[in-house]
């Protein structure tokens, strides 16, 4: 049975629970690859010769629809929270931001399947 990436989402949810800022990084990483992963399946992007994460994002944005307008918009600063997440160790993630990125994947979802419907 192929895997759901929207469970990624789930699983960043069960994450909150935890308190240091390894659960933060990788509640952010699992958040972002929920939304993308759903997406780009439902697109049917593969590899290409540029970034699959910036196929996904442009062919969103690029859209017709409004509402995968907004969804690619908002993609792409998940998208910037989640490398800042796993390549920035400089800076502290913080637990209120978790939040936020959990939310933002669930409307990007919610977001790109309205406009599929």
């Amino acid at each position: 049975m192929p895997f759901d990436p929207k469970k990624f989402v789930e699983l960043s949810k069960q994450l909150q629970n935890g308190t240091t800022e390894a659960h933060y990084r990788t509640l952010i990483n699992r958040a972002y690859y929920g939304a993308f992963g759903y997406i780009r399946d439902c697109l049917g992007v593969a590899v290409v010769e540029m970034s699959v994460h910036r196929k996904v994002i442009e062919s969103l944005k690029r859209s017709s629809s409004i509402s995968e307008k907004k969804a690619g918009k908002s993609l792409e600063r998940l998208f910037k929270k989640r490398k800042e997440a796993d390549y920035d160790y400089r800076i502290e993630v913080k637990q209120h931001s978790c939040s936020y990125c959990i939310s933002e994947a669930e409307e990007i979802i919610k977001l790109f399947e309205q406009s599929n419907q």
